[in-house]
């Protein structure tokens, strides 16, 4: 009897040590940082640290207020958006203050190939601001591919202290929902980016890339030609009106609708349009027609057009806004 109960209180020992070790194991796993217990981005933050995208200032410490520098910042990037370099280089080819040995050298290298707009005189120690972040992961974004995004202009309170091309990228961010605004549309440009929102906006536009965008190489041959344009125009500080037109439809009772826009590189739009089909209950003289349709993108952009359903848009054209 004394063997058996030995036996049993054996297996119970053992039973409750491997309990004790997979509580271990999990507490490990959904609460990396200490100091991010309870935050509400603590998800976000571990499946990026699980991946290896960011790491804490120690095992236990992520440093959620802590500013971000260039060199860090462009790190998050690289990996979070898995840029890979281009060509061959290193970065002194690019960088006066990058050293080749440095351990965020092919960071910025890669970055620097997928043109991502980083200074040649750089400092990789300096801390980087919220308005600089957004606009290097707008430009990773892109180099992805092109993207659908429904532009809704955002009021920038603070918008005043960014250049054109930071708000551009600002409104792009905004509207796919990977950056917010604060109180009374404030996005505090000139602060530094801390740890935690240069991590939650890395998480959300890498989501959004593996999503949405779509490689640039996967558009299948159009059945049909439009004979199609787009005329840019200055509608207000920061913002141009775009009016597409298609000319050759069969009679006034056809439409115009515009579904989305894709933002690529350098500052480049494809506008894409539905033709809406007559009133079956209404008589249309059968003449050539043409319709327009308007929308409105950030200064500084060209665009083309595109039908929604592959047909191509035939004689299209970028009229860039003078």
């Amino acid at each position: 009897m004394k063997k058996l109960s030995f036996q049993a209180r054996a297996k119970k020992l053992t039973i409750a040590c491997g309990i004790l070790a997979a509580t271990v194991s999990m507490g490990t796993s959904a609460f990396a940082f200490s100091d991010m217990k309870g935050d509400a981005n603590e998800a976000k933050i571990n499946a990026l640290h699980s991946e290896g995208i960011v790491n804490g200032v120690t095992s236990d410490l992520f440093a959620p207020k802590a500013k971000v520098t260039f060199a860090q910042g462009v790190q998050f990037i690289v990996s979070g958006l898995k840029l890979s370099p281009t060509e061959s280089g290193k970065a002194s080819d690019y960088f006066d203050k990058v050293k080749d040995n440095a351990w965020y050298a092919s960071a910025f290298v890669a970055a620097k190939q997928n043109g991502l707009a980083l200074d040649k005189t750089v400092d990789p120690n300096g801390s980087i601001t919220r308005a600089q972040f957004a606009h290097l992961l707008t430009q990773a974004l892109q180099s992805k591919g092109d993207f659908p995004v429904t532009m809704m202009y955002a009021m920038v309170s603070d918008g005043d202290k960014m250049t054109n091309e930071q708000m551009n990228s600002l409104q792009i961010l905004y509207n796919t929902r990977i950056v917010s605004l604060g109180a009374n549309g404030t996005f505090r440009p000139t602060e530094a980016v801390t740890r935690t929102e240069a991590a939650v906006w890395i998480y959300d536009a890498a989501k959004f890339a593996k999503e949405v965008i779509t490689p640039d190489d996967s558009a299948e041959a159009p059945a049909y030609e439009y004979d199609s344009e787009v005329k840019l125009e200055k509608a207000a500080d920061g913002i141009s009106k775009a009016t597409v037109t298609v000319n050759n439809l069969p009679n006034p009772g056809y439409g115009l609708a515009i579904d989305r826009i894709e933002f690529g590189k350098d500052k480049t739009a494809v506008i894409y349009f539905s033709v809406t089909k007559p009133d079956p209950n209404s008589m249309y003289p059968q003449v050539i027609s043409s319709a327009s349709a308007v929308t409105y993108l950030p200064e500084g952009y060209t665009a083309t057009v595109q039908a929604s359903d592959g047909s191509a848009a035939g004689s299209s054209s970028a009229i860039k806004l003078q």
